[in-house]
Formats: C-alpha cells, sequence, structure tokens
C-alpha cells in the first residue's frame, strides 16, 4: 500500500506528464474574471461618449421662451388664452439693462401690436401692473404663434411662442373679456 502525504494529495501537483497540460479550472476563472471586469470597465465608460452630461447642455427652464433684443431682455415669455380667436395676455419676465426706457412692441401675424414699457435698469413681468392683452389669438392652447418682438436699440426678433390656458399658475393672467358696445334702446 502507497501513502501519500495529505499536501500532495490536496495540492496541484499533477501524477502524469498528460495532466499538467490540462488546465484547472480555477486557472480559467482567474483570466476570464479581470478581461470581463475590463471589458465591462470600457462599455460602460462608452456609454458616457453617447450619453453628455444634461448639466452641459443649457436650456430654458421654463415654459415660455427667451427674446433678446440687446440691453433688453425678456424670459419665459408666453400667451396665456381661453381658446381659438379669444383674447390673449402676454406674461413673461421683462429686463432692461439700458440707461434708458424702453417701449417693446409685440405683433402678432395680421394684427395690430401691443406695447409694454421697460424702466432704465429694472427687472418687471409683463402681467404684473397691467395686463398685455391681445385682442385675438388664432390659435388654441397648446399650439403655438409666431410673435415679433421689437424694441428701438435692437433689430425685431421673430419667435415661436406657446399658447397655454389660464390655469394653475397661469388662471391669475386670465385674459378679459374683450369690450363690446351695447347696443342703443329706443325710448317711447
Amino acid at each position: 500500500m502507497r501513502r501519500t502525504p495529505l499536501a500532495s494529495a490536496a495540492g496541484a501537483s499533477p501524477t502524469s506528464p498528460r495532466e499538467s497540460l490540462r488546465p484547472s479550472p480555477r486557472r480559467g476563472v482567474r483570466i476570464l474574471l479581470p478581461v470581463a471586469v475590463a471589458g465591462a470597465v470600457v462599455a460602460l465608460t462608452g456609454c458616457q461618449t453617447q450619453s453628455p452630461i444634461q448639466t452641459d447642455t443649457p436650456y430654458q427652464a421654463a415654459d415660455g421662451v427667451p427674446v433678446d433684443l440687446g440691453p433688453v431682455q425678456i424670459r419665459d415669455l408666453v400667451v396665456v388664452s381661453d381658446g381659438k380667436d379669444k383674447p390673449g395676455v402676454l406674461t413673461g419676465s421683462l429686463i432692461n439693462t439700458s440707461d434708458s426706457e424702453q417701449r417693446i412692441a409685440f405683433a402678432a401675424p395680421n394684427s395690430q401690436p401691443v406695447y409694454a414699457t421697460a424702466a432704465a435698469h429694472s427687472q418687471s413681468r409683463l402681467s404684473d401692473t397691467s395686463q398685455l392683452q391681445m385682442s385675438s389669438v388664432p390659435v388654441a392652447p397648446g399650439d403655438v404663434i409666431t410673435l415679433t418682438v421689437q424694441s428701438p436699440s435692437a433689430p425685431a426678433a421673430v419667435v415661436t411662442v406657446p399658447v397655454l390656458p389660464p390655469a394653475h399658475y397661469y388662471q391669475t393672467v386670465s385674459p378679459t373679456v374683450a369690450p363690446t358696445t351695447a347696443p342703443a334702446t329706443a325710448t317711447p
């Protein structure tokens, strides 16, 4: 009877030369694991090149659109209206960095312009003190309208502005009813 010491039975020493050429299952795992990890790192790093970081891309974090007219800037410009062919109110933030008062004109296609005034070195809301009201909005809420915005200190800007319903935080800028003339009554 031949006795084998415990160390050589538990160790990896082969008993024949043929067995020494065969890789052990543990050796394969030790080789494949680092290769798989390296492949995963390369694959996940490639995802970043196809998906840029959102905070590196400037965007307007508001419902409306920005308009730059030299020293006059308008931010979050929207039209609030109850429906198609009904009155609408312009709302947004108006900033004037110039030394003089600026008069800004807003005009929809085939309609008369409406005007807002911005004091020198000021910031205000278009609809805070009095509503800047359009007589008729040719599109329904949820659509967009093309407006021409102009100030004396810069060329006109043509912008596509969203039309929103007077709901939620726009309910306070709801358009007023257009004035009508009362019919004449006959006296007996």
